[in-house]
C-alpha cells in the first residue's frame, strides 16, 4: 500500500524528530534518595494529587509562569517550561524533595509532551503531502479544489496526534490511544475551518494552513497552562497532571513510527474522500432476480431463504447523464490498495444501514481510528433500490 517513493522519503525524513529529554530518574532513584516507579500507581499510592493541593496553598502565586513559580517552591528555582524549552525534574532529592519530585516530573513530561506534539504536527502534514498526491494519481485524475472540506483533514491530523503518548513509546493500544484523542480533542483542537476546502491540486498548500492552526493551538494551549494559577480549574497544571497519567519516562519518535501506526487507515479514509469528490457512489439493488458481478465494480450476494440477490455497484454520476461504472477505479482500488468488494461495495451500505439510512455519516470527528477496516472509515454515498418495489426506494441521490 505503500509506494517506493513514499517509503524513501519517510526515511529520509524520520531522523528530524526533535530530541525530548527523559526524566532523570528511572524509578530506582539515588541511594540516599529512593524512589518508586514511575507509573500512575505510585502517583494513586502518595496521593500526589492531595499533595498538590495542598502545594497550591503555599507558592507564591504570579501574573505569569505559574509552573515555574511552583517548581521554585520545591527547590527548583530554574524550572521554566515551554515550547522549544524543557524543564529538567533532576534526579530524586537533586534538587527537588520526593514526593515533590513526581510531580515535577509529571510536569517536565507534559511539557515534553506538548513539544512532542509541535513536532508531530509538522510529521502529519509530511505523511499527507506524501499520501494524498499518490491518490489524486491514482483515482482522480482531474482534481477540484472546492469539494472537500479541510475539517476533514484536520480529523485525520487528530488520528496522527492520537498516537503520540504522554509517556513512553508510540503506541496503538486502545486505552493509549483514547486518552490521546481525549486530550488533543480537549485541548489541541482548532476550530473548525468550515468556509475551507482541500486543494486535492495541490495539497501541500492546504497542509500548512492545517499546521498553522494546530501550532497555534499548542502555543495558546501551552502559554495559558504555563500562566494559570496552578489550581485554576480550567488550565491548571494541577489538573492537567491529576491520576499520574503523565508520570512516567519519555522516549523519542520519529516521523516513521507515526506513519507506521496511522497510514493504512489514513489511506482507506482519504480514497472514500477522493471517490465522494467525484460524485461516486454505490447503488444496492436489493431482491433482485438476476444478478451478475463478473465486473470488478459490482458484487452480488445470493439472498439466505430467497431466490433473490442482493447487487452492488460502483457508479458515478456525471451531470445529468446515466450514472456509469467505474471498473477501472475498482481495479485500483482492489490492485494498488488491497480492497475487497466486500469493502468499498458493501462497507458504505453496512455504514448507512447501522446510521439509520444517514448519508457518509462520519463518527471520527476527532480523529480516525487505527483499524483500517473499522466501519465507515471508507464511505461513499448509497443508492439504495429495492427491485420489488419499483421507484419507491431510500437513499436515491440527487444533484
Amino acid at each position: 500500500m505503500r509506494s517506493q517513493t513514499l517509503l524513501g522519503l519517510v526515511a529520509a525524513t524520520a531522523t528530524m524528530a526533535s530530541p525530548m529529554p527523559r526524566p532523570q530518574g528511572t524509578g530506582s532513584g539515588a541511594d540516599s534518595c529512593p524512589s518508586e516507579p514511575l507509573a500512575s500507581k505510585t502517583w494513586t499510592d502518595l496521593k500526589i494529587d492531595d499533595f498538590l493541593a495542598e502545594a497550591a496553598k503555599n507558592y507564591t502565586r504570579t501574573k505569569t509562569n505559574n509552573i515555574q513559580s511552583l517548581a521554585d517552591s520545591f527547590g527548583a528555582p530554574n524550572f521554566f517550561c515551554g515550547l522549544d524549552n524543557f524543564c529538567n525534574a533532576g534526579q530524586p532529592c537533586l534538587p527537588i524533595e520526593l514526593p515533590a519530585w513526581y510531580a515535577a516530573v509529571a510536569i517536565q513530561n507534559w511539557n515534553n509532551y506538548m513539544n512532542s506534539m509541535n513536532t508531530a504536527i509538522g510529521f502529519a502534514s509530511s505523511i499527507l503531502s506524501l499520501k494524498l498526491p499518490e491518490i489524486v494519481q491514482d483515482v482522480y485524475p482531474n482534481p477540484k479544489d472546492n469539494i472537500t472540506p479541510l475539517k476533514t483533514v484536520a480529523s485525520i491530523f487528530g488520528s496522527v496526534l492520537s498516537v503520540v503518548p504522554f509517556t513512553g513509546a508510540v503506541s496503538t493500544v486502545s486505552s493509549t490511544i483514547q486518552s490521546g484523542l481525549g486530550f488533543v480533542n480537549g485541548r489541541l483542537k482548532p476550530p473548525a475551518a468550515t468556509d475551507r476546502f482541500l486543494a486535492w491540486s495541490d495539497v501541500a498548500s492546504s497542509m500548512a494552513d492545517v499546521v498553522k492552526d494546530y501550532q497555534a493551538v499548542v502555543s495558546n494551549a501551552m502559554t495559558a497552562i504555563i500562566n494559570a494559577e496552578v489550581d485554576d480549574a480550567n488550565n491548571g497544571i494541577n489538573g492537567i497532571i491529576s491520576g499520574g497519567g503523565f508520570l512516567g519516562v519519555s522516549q523519542n519518535f520519529t516521523q516513521a513510527d507515526l506513519q507506521s501506526a496511522v497510514i493504512d487507515s489514513i489511506t482507506m479514509n482519504a480514497l472514500g474522500l477522493a471517490l465522494q469528490a467525484q460524485k461516486m457512489f454505490v447503488t444496492r439493488f436489493s431482491n433482485s432476480k438476476t444478478c451478475n458481478d463478473e465486473n470488478e465494480n459490482t458484487l452480488c450476494v445470493k439472498n439466505d431463504g430467497s431466490d433473490t440477490s442482493t447487487q452492488w455497484s460502483l457508479l458515478r454520476r456525471s451531470g445529468d447523464a446515466n450514472a456509469g461504472s467505474q471498473i477501472d477505479t475498482a481495479k485500483t482500488l482492489m490492485g494498488k490498495y488491497g480492497m475487497t468488494k466486500l469493502e468499498f461495495l458493501k462497507g458504505p451500505t453496512d455504514c448507512f444501514d447501522n446510521n439509520s439510512k444517514k448519508q457518509l455519516t462520519n463518527p471520527f470527528d476527532g480523529g480516525l481510528p487505527l483499524d483500517a477496516k473499522a466501519a465507515c472509515v471508507f464511505n461513499l454515498l448509497v443508492c439504495d433500490i429495492d427491485s420489488s418495489r419499483g421507484t419507491d426506494n431510500e437513499g436515491i441521490i440527487g444533484d
